[in-house]
């Protein structure tokens, strides 16, 4: 298994953004569609529940870990509970399987409460193989703005300083941060899909996390939720123009951003780097340590200083007994890329 390394602020701020309810929202908006189909099949113990619902491999149905892809799936682990709930969870899985195999990813090397959830599987005599998919960058906040902008290159800074006058002289420039309710979250969600649908991801025909009923359904009922993770969104506008959006998942001292983008017609005014300020502004002064930033960079993230941080794992599980077994061997066999727990 990768080993588990404590990262500043700690690991500890990973815990949190999985709970029974994110599953639930990611079956209800998304399922069937992309090769999954439901019902998701849920194992749960007092305090610790994991979801498994089918997804087309090829010619396969495999049960695979379900939930959003990110900021990542995994154990949901109520507060408070512990130990006792994840070796009961391991225990139940192993006596009712979904499967003889299952997959799971992404799950990170962060999410202490999920390794070590495998780690009691492997106890009970399930085997499996792993692959390294990639890495997040993670940005450290300092605790105020000049440290932050003492570690960014002066240029950049003047850049954003240069592009926020010119785009005042236009209109009024806002940026708002929006913590999403029921009542709220459908019409904000829309706001933000135009901008999305304006950018350069929709334009190339990239993955959209905002745009159609599906994502504003799973957000909408992400965001009827009080335990968990607050759901998000920053608008930035020039007059009443929104220009950009950001969309992100918050808990404790953890802020995870799940998608941004701005309108390509406002490209030449960095309206990105522009809210970026406002939000890094916001997030120092609430306390917030860590921004896992999601995984690969072309070069942004780390101008702001974010540096590549935990690693993203894929895992294939097989159960105790001769079928789990046999499948286990073929498919070591079969993958190159992969490598035994």
């Amino acid at each position: 298994m990768a080993e588990v390394r404590d990262i500043s602020p700690g690991t500890v701020a990973r815990r949190g953004f999985v709970r029974a309810h994110t599953s639930a929202a990611w079956e209800q908006a998304y399922l069937p569609s992309n090769g999954w189909r439901g019902p998701l099949a849920v194992s749960r113990v007092a305090g610790a529940e994991i979801a498994f619902a089918r997804k087309r491999a090829g010619k396969l149905d495999v049960w695979a870990l379900g939930g959003y892809y990110w900021p990542w799936r995994g154990v949901a682990v109520e507060p408070g509970a512990g130990e006792q709930a994840l070796s009961g969870l391991a225990a139940e899985l192993t006596r009712r399987p979904c499967g003889p195999l299952l997959r799971m990813g992404p799950i990170i090397d962060g999410d202490t409460d999920t390794q070590r959830f495998v780690s009691l599987l492997r106890t009970h005599g399930w085997r499996g193989l792993k692959q390294e998919t990639g890495q997040v960058f993670e940005l450290s906040l300092p605790a105020s703005m000049e440290a932050m902008q003492a570690q960014v290159s002066g240029s950049l800074w003047k850049n954003i300083a240069y592009q926020r006058r010119r785009l005042d002289k236009q209109a009024a420039v806002s940026a708002e941060r929006h913590q999403l309710t029921a009542e709220q979250a459908l019409p904000l969600l829309q706001r933000a899909a135009l901008v999305e649908q304006a950018s350069w991801v929709a334009q190339q025909g990239g993955e959209v996390k905002l745009v159609g009923a599906q994502n504003q359904d799973y957000w909408s009922r992400l965001a009827q939720q009080r335990d968990g993770p607050a759901v998000v969104l920053w608008l930035l506008s020039c007059g009443d123009r929104d220009i950009a959006f950001s969309l992100h998942l918050e808990h404790g001292q953890t802020m995870c951003i799940v998608a941004n983008g701005y309108d390509e017609a406002w490209k030449a005014s960095s309206p990105g780097s522009v809210l970026s300020v406002d939000i890094f502004r916001d997030a120092i002064g609430r306390g917030v340590r860590l921004v896992d930033w999601g995984q690969g960079d072309s070069g942004y993230k780390q101008r702001w200083g974010a540096q590549p941080g935990a690693r993203m794992l894929d895992l294939i599980l097989f159960r105790p007994g001769l079928v789990g077994a046999l499948g286990y061997r073929m498919l070591k066999m079969a993958l190159s890329g992969w490598e035994p727990l």
